[in-house]
């Protein structure tokens, strides 16, 4: 009995939330597509507050995190750092992009591109590649969750049954309740990611080294280098932390969960809250140096890989299991699922209505109906699951180098965003054209050349894009007055 005790209690928070999920669905079954989209525009401080917050930290946070510590070490420090520089950035941004949406009846990015720039072109491009670079998060998302399951399991269920019925089934809701039933899940999950972030990730180095500072001394003794800041780190560290900050609230999904705010009060509230959220990858970290520590050490071992590589992604859920009871891990692994299953749902809701909307309705149904949108919205929510799944199974990465590739596709959004609110002169030729060669260099420099001269692919995009942008904008508003 024991060895399901794990099981029984993530399995057991599926299926409550499950139910709320369900409840919400048939709630909203008829509701319109506003209320479908972004939730009727109703959402107040405390549920904003924590489904925005389970919608930001997924399984990344969880495992992505702990991982990323095990294998690179202290070049960790710029995910943590990146999260808190992008909310001085909120206070600035999404306060007048909400704005913009309530006004403008906007519900997506691609909204605000399109009406901002009168530009049905941009409207397309942001779809498009917001959906598209929103496949490997929820790749990501899929792989934790299967990582999860096997190890809660300890080899009793079969990853792949795991993943296909945890990640199907809030899928379903997604595709069935919209962004009401996404917002509440959401909550749920929020509040039991942060318990088991707080009651578990803070208490780990304290058991096996006496204190925070002691686990980090034991990590040193055995891989030293992973505590080095070498020159090459520095630059890597600060070009992620600025480049990645500029990307964190051009998520689709992140700024989808901004227009679901019941007023701009709401919104600013939430820009200084969410910081706390970001604050609780510290003890997730300490995790990963107390998994560290015992990895490498011989104390504990991880998963290997079909080459024979040790899983790095397994560090948090491994050193659980190694510490606690089986119920333990449960509680652990129920508020990773949570945390994987949100910002799950929420990026499937999010790039099947830019699909709908900005792809779907702008080039092929300009006068469908709000009912045949939202049929469409869901037609491609699924789609999108499958393909995210699919390649979760085909082509496994490192959590965190799945992120932050998409962060790089993302953070090109950034010009035509803030030069859109601040500058009058910006013209929609001169953000197309630095969008289109921001992506591509993007794309280049996390793919092919992977992050040349240690400098984070994001900001290489965003280094051609910003000039690309504002050059031509200048250029073509000189000769138009002249």
């Amino acid at each position: 009995m024991s060895e399901i005790s794990a099981l029984i209690v993530i399995f057991g928070w599926l299926g409550f939330t499950a139910l709320v999920g369900l409840y919400i669905s048939i709630k909203y079954r008829k509701a319109g597509t506003e209320t479908w989209f972004v939730a009727g525009r109703k959402l107040g401080t405390a549920i904003l507050w924590l489904s925005l917050g389970a919608n930001i930290y997924s399984a990344y946070t969880f495992l992505g995190l702990p991982g990323y510590t095990v294998k690179f070490g202290s070049k960790v420090l710029a995910i943590l750092l990146y999260g808190q520089l992008s909310y001085i950035l909120a206070f600035l941004i999404t306060p007048k992009l909400w704005q913009a949406a309530k006004t403008e009846g906007y519900v997506t990015v691609s909204d605000f591109f399109e009406g901002k720039y009168n530009s049905k072109a941009l409207g397309l491009i942001t779809a498009i590649a917001g959906g598209l670079f929103s496949i490997p998060y929820i790749q990501l998302q899929i792989q934790g969750v299967g990582y999860i399951i096997d190890e809660a399991g300890f080899g009793l269920i079969d990853p792949l049954l795991a993943k296909l019925i945890a990640f199907a089934l809030i899928a379903a809701f997604t595709v069935v309740g919209g962004m009401m039933s996404v917002a509440i899940i959401n909550a749920l999950q929020g509040a039991m990611m942060l318990i088991a972030i707080w009651g578990i990730g803070a208490l780990l180095p304290i058991l096996h080294f006496g204190s925070w500072g002691a686990a980090f001394s034991a990590m040193q003794s055995v891989k030293p280098e992973l505590l080095t800041m070498s020159p090459d780190i520095l630059v890597w560290v600060g070009t992620t932390m600025i480049g990645a900050s500029m990307g964190f609230w051009m998520w689709p999904n992140r700024l989808h969960g901004v227009f679901t705010a019941k007023d701009v009060k709401v919104v600013k509230k939430n820009a200084a809250a969410l910081s706390l959220f970001q604050l609780s990858q510290i003890p997730i970290i300490l995790a990963g140096v107390t998994a560290a520590a015992l990895f490498y050490s011989g104390k504990m071992q991880l998963p290997l890989d079909p080459s024979g590589k040790p899983i790095a992604d397994y560090a948090l859920i491994r050193v659980v299991s190694y510490t606690f009871p089986h119920w333990v891990v449960g509680l652990v692994g129920a508020g990773a699922v949570a945390a994987a299953i949100s910002t799950a749902a929420a990026l499937l809701h999010t790039s099947g209505a830019l699909f709908s909307r900005n792809a779907y309705q702008r080039v092929f149904a300009p006068y469908a109906s709000g009912r045949k949108l939202v049929a469409v919205a869901r037609l491609f929510t699924a789609l999108i699951a499958v393909v995210a799944l699919m390649l979760a199974l085909m082509s496994p990465k490192l959590i965190v180098y799945l992120l932050l590739t998409a962060y790089a596709g993302v953070t090109q959004f950034f010009p035509g965003v803030v030069l859109g609110i601040w500058w009058r002169k910006v013209r929609k030729e001169g953000v197309i054209v630095g969008l289109i060669a921001g992506l591509i260099v993007a794309i280049l420099t996390r793919v092919i050349w992977y992050d040349p001269m240690g400098i984070f692919g994001g900001l290489w995009g965003l280094m051609v894009n910003f000039p690309l942008a504002i050059g031509l904008s200048y250029i073509i508003g000189t000769r138009h007055n002249a």
